[in-house]
């Protein structure tokens, strides 16, 4: 389980450090570009070295000049947490740094380790955690960051793997659902029942064939010489249906956004596969707010049932912030200079307080974040 996480210079923020509660369960709120997003990004970024090297996770940022602070000419991000309970728990510490070298003008990369007392460190784009010892690629490689995108779930799909999953922008729904249906009936059964909790409308989950075009890479040689192209094929695929209150067999697409967000997200979570660690973008996203609460209370009882899960997810809604205690609400803000401050809501002046008068949706919404900047100093 991943227990803090500490930004240094990783776009707006220059120090920043979230201590997470032991829940399991932790949810990121602040204004619109305060930093919310980065958190999920540069952890991901973290995990995904546990079976990655540098050159992967970075291919599109080879230049970290995007996500560096302003004007900084290094960066680094560190994560710590345990593995295992009691006797056979083990501690660990991991990081990624990035340093400019002004004599080549390049960035340079640097992964290290820590057990106890014990550690290395790694320079190169090559390098990766995954040589580290265990527990640490055990407990970092099975992450997922996912923004879904109503429409891309909804999409009829084609899947040539073996165990489909659905990817970070939502798309490969149909045939991971089909996965489900076909080789985990009964997490397929699970996976309706809670969808029905959280949207009642629902009656069934379906799937019907459908025709999906799929580019291909192809080469062919020209005077010696191999040259690639796409080809379009279309392919018998699959496409989610869903018997509602109002009809039957109605395609995903014609169905709201909030319920087909839902249905991706469970299909994430009930996966055999599961990750240890889920990073979620606003996750409320075209929920009613007793379907907010009731996706609360569906992560609740799955991270119950699955003792290495832990989710980390940005909200904007109060009624999601309702089902949580303080502890395990990060509130980030950030001053006009851009640099971003994060304190757990627990850590208000007034806290006691408010837990004897107010629910925890309802004392967020009324303090907002500006007492997070209280006596802070930018730089």
């Amino acid at each position: 389980m991943l227990e803090d996480i500490k930004l240094h210079n990783f776009k707006s923020h220059s120090a920043s450090h979230l201590k997470f509660d032991g829940s399991r369960l932790n949810a990121l709120v602040g204004p619109n570009s305060a930093g919310k997003t980065s958190v999920l990004q540069a952890t991901y970024f973290l995990s995904r070295l546990g079976n990655s090297q540098f050159d992967e996770v970075f291919a599109y940022e080879s230049s970290p000049d995007f996500f560096a602070a302003v004007g900084q000419n290094n960066l680094s991000v560190i994560g710590s947490g345990f593995w295992g309970r009691g006797q056979n728990r083990k501690n660990w510490e991991v990081s990624y740094t990035f340093q400019y070298n002004d004599k080549i003008n390049k960035w340079e990369p640097e992964a290290s380790w820590k057990m106890g007392n014990n550690g290395n460190q790694h320079r190169g784009w090559f390098e990766t955690l995954e040589n580290a010892p265990h527990p640490i690629p055990t407990a970092l490689k099975h992450s997922v960051h996912l923004k879904l995108v109503a429409t891309n779930l909804a999409q009829a799909a084609y899947s040539s793997k073996t165990t489909p999953r659905v990817e970070f922008d939502g798309s490969g729904l149909a045939p991971t659902l089909d996965y489900l249906r076909d080789e985990v009936p009964d997490n397929f059964e699970l996976l309706q029942e809670q969808l029905k909790r959280i949207v009642p409308g629902v009656k069934k989950v379906g799937l019907r064939r459908a025709t999906v075009t799929v580019n291909r890479s192809r080469l062919i040689e020209v005077d010696g010489r191999s040259i690639s192209y796409e080809e379009s094929q279309k392919v018998t695929g699959q496409e989610v249906v869903l018997d509602m209150n109002t009809g039957q067999r109605i395609p995903a697409h014609c169905v709201s956004e909030g319920t087909i967000l839902a249905l991706g997200l469970l299909t994430v979570l009930l996966h055999p596969k599961q990750p240890n660690l889920l990073l979620l973008d606003d996750v409320e996203q075209g929920l009613h707010p007793k379907a907010q609460r009731a996706l609360i209370s569906v992560f609740k009882e799955i991270i119950e049932e699955n003792s290495t899960l832990q989710i980390i997810f940005s909200t904007h809604s109060p009624y999601i912030v309702d089902e949580l205690k303080p502890s395990q609400i990060h509130v980030l803000n950030n001053r006009e200079s851009g640099f971003t401050h994060t304190k757990r809501l627990d850590e208000h002046p007034d806290i006691e307080w408010a837990k004897q008068t107010l629910t925890t949706g309802e004392f967020w919404d009324a303090e907002g974040e500006d007492w997070v900047l209280d006596g802070e100093i930018d730089g």
